[in-house]
């Protein structure tokens, strides 16, 4: 049952996410991914201004596959698990980095049995909203650097590297 429910998750935050730009009315936002690590990609973007809401760091994390071959990865340490469970982001703000707040799960090794990896087929993307400001403490009207830095549990690589100003 928890596989079903983790893979009924997953197919539907990756239509919402292929659909997203065409629902914002605004065409395809290109911004480039991260570097590639067995078939994988990462990237991070801002939700549009539009759902921008006071206070919180609206972010859009995605997975491709850019590899021919379907490639099976761990989900733990992503925005794709929908909690914070580690300190994955590198946040830089006008002071520095910025401390990573949210929780630090310990737990037994993932297992493809327990449903805690997920194939991506050849071309396909997978992705997930989040608000950064969950985790991380940062303040209004500043500016901050913020990547992902990739996983140790599986080939989640790192993702770009993006500018985002908190309203």
């Amino acid at each position: 049952m928890k596989l079903f429910t983790i893979t009924v998750l997953l197919w539907v935050s990756f239509v919402f996410t292929a659909f997203l730009p065409v629902s914002y009315g605004q065409g395809a936002v290109e911004m480039p991914w991260g570097k590639q690590l067995s078939g994988l990609q990462v990237r991070i973007r801002a939700c549009p201004e539009s759902e921008s809401r006071k206070g919180k760091a609206l972010m859009i994390f995605e997975v491709r596959n850019a590899s021919e071959q379907p490639v099976e990865f761990c989900w733990w340490q992503s925005p794709l698990e929908r909690q914070w469970a580690a300190n994955r982001f590198k946040v830089i703000g006008p002071e520095g980095e910025v401390a990573y707040e949210g929780a630090m799960i310990k737990r037994t090794a993932p297992s493809k049995k327990s449903g805690d990896y997920t194939t991506l087929r050849s071309g396909w993307t997978l992705g997930v909203e989040f608000d950064l400001a969950e985790a991380y403490r940062m303040k209004a009207g500043r500016k901050y650097s913020i990547r992902f830095e990739g996983t140790n549990l599986g080939p989640l690589p790192a993702s770009n590297k993006i500018e985002f100003e908190l309203r």
